[in-house]
Formats: C-alpha cells, structure tokens, sequence
C-alpha cells in the first residue's frame, strides 16, 4: 500500500514543476521566432489550420483518411488531429509531454482548480466571454437559459475567461450487481445499508460462483461513494486506473454553502461501515490497486473477472436503453467486455443503499461541465479560435452535426434504432476515425434530441445525485489541494484497512485544516457568494 502511495503522490507534487517547466519552454520557444511565426500563418491563411484535441482519457491519434475526419476538417477548415496521451497513469504522463512543450490546441480540463494550475502554468489561454457571445451565439443563448449563476462564471480566474463551461445533462452513477450470483444464492437485491451487507458477506461465505473455492469479494472502491451517500456525503474514488479519494471536488450543502465532505462527522461513519466491511472480507483486499487495470477508464476488470459482485459506473456504461442484456445494441462497453471474458455473467441495476437516517445516492458528475479550454498554443492564432469556436456554436444549433461528432456515420460507426442511435464501434477505434474528438460531450440539447430514450432509462435506474460542485478557482484551494489530497487518501486507506484506528479520524480532521484545508474552504465558500451576489444583482 506505500509504495503506491508514495508513486500518486509523487505524480501530483511533480505537476506543479513539470508545468513550470513547460512554461518555461513555451516562452523560451516564443522568443526570437514571432516574425517567423507570423509568416508562416499569414501564408497559411487560405488553407486548413492545424487542430490538436484531447478531450478524455481515452485518447487515439487519428486517421487522416477517415470519413468522418473529412467532413469536419471540411466544414470548420480545419486538419483535426487527436493528441495521444498513455491512458496508463494519464496525468503523469500529460504532464510530462507539457514539461516538454507539447499541447494541444483544445483540452478538457477536470475542475476549476487544474484550471487555476494550467492557468498559472501557462497552458490555458484567456478566451474573452464577448468572443464567445459574437461567435457563438446560439452556445450562448442556451448557456443564458441553464445559467444558475454558476456556468459563465465557472471558467474565470482573476478576473479573466478561460475556457467553456457546458450545460450538461448527467445522470448519477448507477450500482450494478451480479444477478446470477444473487439468484444462486436466493437473495433479492437489497436496499438498505444493513440488507447490502448480508448480502455481500454472502458473496464472500457462500461461493456464488460456485468453484468451490473461498476467492469472492463483496465489492471494491467503486462503491464507497454510494456507502458515503447513505450518510448524505458525495465521495469520489476508483477513477480510471486508481483508487485514490477526489478531494477537489467539494459538496454544496442543502444551505448553498460548499464544504470538504471527507472531514465531517458522518464521513467517521461512512469510513467505520468500510473498515467493518474490509475486516469481514466484503471489501476486495487488493481495493487499493483499483477495480481498473487498464484500457477504457470506466471498465471494473475485478467485477469483469469475477473477484467481486457488486460495481458503480455510468448507467449508459452498462445499459443504453433497458436492463434487458439479450439485446445486444442496449449492452455498453463494461457489459460488451464481460460477456466476452464471463458470457454466463447475469447484471443487474439496483438503487443505492439507504443509510440509518434515510439518506441515500451516488455521486454524479455535474450538471455545468465538459471544461473545454484553448491552450495558449491555440489563443496564440485567431483561425484556431474561430475554427473552435465555430465548432462549439454548431454543436449547440447543428443536431446533425452533435450527432456525426458523437456517433459518427449510420451503419459505419452506429445504428440508428426505435431507441435512438446505438454505436457499433467502441472507444479507442471510434476516436481513430474521428467521432468523440471535436465534441462538447452530453449536453442538454444532446441528451434531449439524439438520446430521449437512453437519458430516460438512466434516471430510472438512478436516484439521488450528489452532484459535483465547481469551486471557484481560489489560490488558497489550489495551493493546497494536492496536499489535502494525500493526506485525504493516506489517512482514509489506513483507517479502512486498519493500519490506523478508526478514531484517528479526529487527528486527520486537524491535519486536514493545518495543512490549508481550513483556509481552502473559507476561501471557496467566500468566492462562492462573492458570485451568487454578482448574479443576484
């Protein structure tokens, strides 16, 4: 457990000088070379201007020949590229090509506060909110209509926009059991806290599998976030191929003041019920190393595998449009990857436990996401900023367009069904070809005129979200996340596992708040109302 400790800490305090020293060789490329630079754009003003994307960890460089890369090359006048990064051990590895002065041209980027970092760093460029409106109108009447106070303010650091805040349509993560397990066994799928424990210490006793061999766990880290939600706190872990606690994403109370949920009282509670699990064995022992081990992020190799029965992810992950697995246009890419490596696996939705006093949920990404942003590379040329800017407005007014990023080309890349249109090619192999590269991802008008369907059934097999708060951009947050962080995932895994006792949790709640999590979160909650007020007014 230390020495993966020790190697995610040091990927995150490496961040902070790989992005110095990509600053540093940005500025130092940019000098002596502007009347160059200068030339050469002005010769090319005619033809396409070259576009680099990286929108998610699941990265492809692309085929130039490709139909679809063709078309939107066509239409924006643009030679669109995918910019390659190793999914395995992403961040470190992004950063690293950063120190090196490679970027792309459009990123997504995860919070607020990565985007202060990039900022500060010199890899985000300013894109000022009036060029947004002038050029993209039609983004910014639908932005104006799902505006809380919350989305145009969210990309903007002192004073200044960098990037766009997108009007998303996000279900929570939905729990994912093994139904051939539970049947085997006569057990219904449970509802409250205590029935998911009877249930999974099954798993772990009663040899669900059947191979005559004490080798099931109940679950790994991919459901601590929904143990957290039965005591009314959003945690965030078991992302891509780590196991680590988010602790930038803060909660937004029922008051409309943000808070670090991992230091409150119920956060004790939560941490008690896991440690009596992983005690019992319901836990997964190796949790640590992740339930990912490679490929698609969202893929649980563990739940694949047979170690455990029980998972969260993204309902759409799973299931498009039903719970039914004999159809095979409404099986996702984590189900598609289980029926080949387990084809006699039988899954099953089920809702999120509910906790002592009734609560209940899992966390969800948030409803004002997709941080897409230029970096200084492309702010640095207007063709690059029109080209992305004329791609975002088109997204927002072009449904066939939304849908040819996203899908791509009937009978090609998907199938267009009485459910909406259902890829056929998964991942890696559709960015290749050019489809989920230059997209906004699943927005309001998305979600409500290409995928009805989907979008119902994944509130239907979802229920409360704890959604993912925004933080403003403040330095004393940004300064400290990466410490908190550590000290977060440090403490939390001791306490689970039983290298620290459970009441060490008041020692780490005073470490938290000397280490800066006090003053990072006064911070935020100020900021927070700095921007309420402003919207008020």
């Amino acid at each position: 457990m230390k020495k993966r400790n020790l190697n995610m800490k040091q990927t995150k305090r490496f961040t902070c000088c790989l992005l110095s020293a990509a600053m540093a060789g940005t500025m130092l490329a940019g000098c002596g070379s502007s009347d160059k630079a200068a030339d050469t754009s002005a010769a090319a003003d005619d033809g396409p201007v070259q576009m680099e994307f990286l929108t998610s960890q699941t990265t492809a460089e692309v085929d130039d020949n490709a139909e679809v890369v063709k078309m939107i090359e066509e239409r924006f006048n643009i030679d669109l590229k995918g910019f390659y990064v190793d999914p395995n051990n992403f961040q470190e590895n992004l950063n690293v090509k950063f120190a090196g002065g490679e970027m792309p041209d459009v990123m997504v980027v995860g919070s607020p506060a990565e985007l202060a970092t990039y900022i500060e760093g010199g890899i985000i460029g300013e894109i000022p909110i009036e060029t947004i409106r002038e050029k993209a109108p039609n983004f910014a009447k639908v932005a104006d209509e799902y505006d809380d106070g919350s989305l145009w303010s969210t990309m903007i650091y002192k004073g200044k926009n960098y990037g766009i805040a997108q009007p998303m349509n996000q279900a929570p993560m939905a729990m994912f059991w093994r139904k051939d397990w539970l049947d085997k066994l006569g057990l219904e799928v449970p509802e409250t806290l205590e029935e998911y424990e009877k249930v999974l210490t099954a798993f772990v006793e009663q040899d669900p599998d059947g191979n005559g061999k004490a080798d099931t766990a109940g679950a790994a880290e991919r459901i601590f976030g929904a143990v957290f939600g039965a005591f009314g706190l959003r945690c965030v872990t078991g992302v891509g191929a780590g196991s680590g606690f988010t602790v930038e994403e803060m909660q937004l109370g029922e008051d409309n003041v943000p808070f670090f949920p991992y230091i409150r009282p119920e956060a004790k509670e939560a941490l008690t019920v896991l440690h009596n699990w992983y005690e019992k064995g319901i836990i997964d022992k190796e949790f640590i190393t992740g339930e990912n081990h490679g490929g698609y992020a969202g893929l649980s190799h563990s739940f694949m595998n047979g170690q455990i029965g029980l998972t969260s992810g993204q309902p759409y992950t799973y299931f498009v449009y039903s719970s039914d697995m004999n159809a095979e246009d409404n099986l996702g890419i984590c189900m598609k990857e289980m029926v080949a490596v387990n084809p006699d696996a039988v899954v099953v939705p089920g809702p999120a436990p509910v906790g002592p006093e009734g609560k209940s949920g899992t966390e969800a990404w948030g409803k004002i996401g997709r941080f897409t942003c230029l970096t200084t590379k492309a702010t640095q040329d207007p063709r690059k900023v029109d080209a992305f800017l004329a791609m975002l407005d088109a997204y927002y007014s072009d449904m066939e367009y939304a849908k040819l990023s996203n899908f791509g080309l009937e009978g090609v890349h998907f199938k267009q069904t009485e459910h909406g249109p259902i890829r056929i090619m998964d991942g890696i192999e559709l960015r290749k070809q050019g489809v989920l590269q230059a997209d906004f991802g699943a927005t309001v008008l998305y979600a409500k005129n290409l995928t009805p369907e989907k979008t119902e059934y994944a509130e239907s097999i979802t229920g409360n979200g704890y959604y993912r708060f925004n933080a403003p951009p403040v330095e004393e947050f940004s300064n400290v996340i990466s410490t908190l962080d550590s000290l977060t995932e440090q403490a939390y895994f001791a306490m689970i596992t039983g290298e620290k006792p459970l009441d060490y949790f008041d020692t780490f709640v005073e470490e938290f708040k000397k280490a800066g999590g006090e003053a990072a979160e006064k911070a935020v909650q100020e900021a927070y109302a700095e921007k309420l007020a402003a919207v008020q007014q």
